[in-house]
This record gives C-alpha cells, structure tokens and sequence, in this order.
C-alpha cells in the first residue's frame, strides 16, 4: 500500500469478529479549496473522533460483501450509519447506471482509524471510506480504483480502466462533496476516498476553485467524454466550453456551477458519456 501503514484489530461483537483500522501514518485532509475562483469560501465542521464500539458493523454495502483488499478477506467494518446509509444509495445508484445488478464484492483499505491525538480525517469518526475494487459475481473485476496497477498499462487496456474508474468517481462527486481519486496524490493511486465531512446528508455543490472537482471534470471530459480536455488542475476556458458542450447534448444547457447542471453532468457520465 503506497504511502501508508495498516494494521487490522480484530473486536468481537456479539459473536462477530469486526476488522478495525486501527493504525495508518497517512491521515486524508479535511478539504481543499484553494480558491482563486471568486467563489465565497467554504466552511465545514472538523471531524471528530469516536470509539469504535460507538460504531455499527457492515458486512455488505449495496448487496455486496465487504473485502479487506490487501488480504482478500471477508471484512465487516464499523461505519458510522448515516454516511453508510448514503453511501449505499449512491453505490446502488451506480450499480443502476451501470447495468450492473448488485456486484459480488466491494473491497475498501478501510473506513474507522484510531488516533492518537485530535482528529485530522473523517476517518476517525467513521465517516469515510476507501474504495479498492468492485467485483462481480462471476469474478470479474468491473471497477478497480487500483491505478497503481493499470497506471502504466497499455492504451487500450487503460482507456478501458479510466472510463469505468471515472464514471465511478463520477456518482460519489454528485453524491458527496469530498472525493480523493489518484489525480490528488500518490497516497490516492490505490483507493478511491470518500466522506461526507462536509456534504452531511446532500448532494454535492460544484465550486471551480476545488481543485480536487476540476481535475475530476477534466478527467470525466477526457475519459468518458472523449474530449480534448487536459488535466490542468484549475477551471479554464478549454474546461468550460467542454463542459456547456456536454449540457447542451444532454438538453439541460447552462454551466457546471448550477447544481442542475452539475448533477446532470456528473449522472450523465456516470451512465457512460456519449451517446446523448
């Protein structure tokens, strides 16, 4: 695992072994908005730590097992139960998308961590969580957010891995306001992130100085759109007219700053980009 150290505690409850993170030297940061956009500034509250007895055991989220990706393990997990409540609606409305029915099993790095000082990751309060793969019942892997592997990769192998990555990422970005995917840093280059620090309850809002959203959109224009649209980190022109030209297909029109507009984006790409 790049960049940081777990360690598994199993705790039994009621009978049930339930695997806890129960040690990682990488924290993901609250947020990240940098914002040179003239977009007012965003506030969020600060995570808060719990015990993990405080927190329910998932043993399947959107009708799939939960896997423990580096050992291959079954793995229930303590999640905090409003975030798994929407976390599974938004799981399940991929699945949707997709075409898929409920995939056999969802591996994850993991959701609660232990800390020994104040909280610094929705981690700690079991509210986020490490998507690995996605797998389904006949084995095959139809999302793996494991871009350490496929990375590198041949053209047309990785365009394949991209546009499934992407459109995955694309359905936790409407749904929550904080996604990490393998454009933010190497730590990221196995595991799609995801928490609800500060989306608590509703989908999310586009805001064009969050870097982590813009590198999203220019990627979801490159990977599923097929467009010339480089990863440039910062909303420029070449993004918006890519942008108002997807709307426009797709008959809602405006730009990616509505909520309308960005939802129907981000759901539209979800599904798989063109044809509209």
């Amino acid at each position: 695992m790049i960049g940081r150290r777990a360690v598994l505690a199993g705790a039994a409850v009621g009978g049930v072994a339930a695997a806890l993170w129960a040690a990682r030297e990488l924290s993901d940061p609250v947020g990240e908005f940098l914002d040179e956009s003239g977009d007012a500034p965003v506030t969020a509250p600060d995570p808060t730590a719990v015990a993990p007895t405080t927190l329910p055991i998932h043993r399947e989220l959107a009708g799939a097992t939960l896997v423990y990706e580096i050992s291959g393990d079954p793995t229930p997990l303590r999640i905090e139960e409003v975030f798994a409540r929407r976390l599974e609606d938004s799981l399940r409305s991929h699945w949707q998308a997709a075409g898929w029915g409920a995939p056999a099993t969802l591996t994850s790095y993991g959701t609660w961590i232990d800390t020994d000082g104040p909280a610094d990751s929705w981690h700690h309060a079991g509210r986020a969580f490490d998507v690995g793969r996605v797998v389904s019942a006949s084995g095959d892997e139809v999302v793996s957010c494991r871009y350490d592997r496929w990375g590198d990769a041949p053209a047309a192998a990785r365009r394949a891995e991209e546009s499934a990555y992407w459109r995955l990422a694309a359905t936790l970005h409407r749904d929550f306001e904080y996604v990490l995917t393998y454009l933010y840093d190497e730590a990221h280059h196995n595991h799609i992130h995801v928490d609800d620090g500060r989306s608590r309850g509703e989908r999310s809002a586009f805001r064009r100085g969050s870097r982590v959203q813009v590198q999203a959109v220019q990627a979801m224009c490159r990977h599923v759109w097929g467009l010339d649209v480089d990863v440039t980190d910062r909303w420029d022109d070449a993004t918006r007219a890519a942008t108002e030209g997807v709307l426009d297909r797709l008959g809602v029109g405006g730009r990616l700053t509505g909520d309308e507009q960005w939802h129907a984006f981000l759901t539209a790409t979800a599904r798989g980009g063109p044809p509209v």
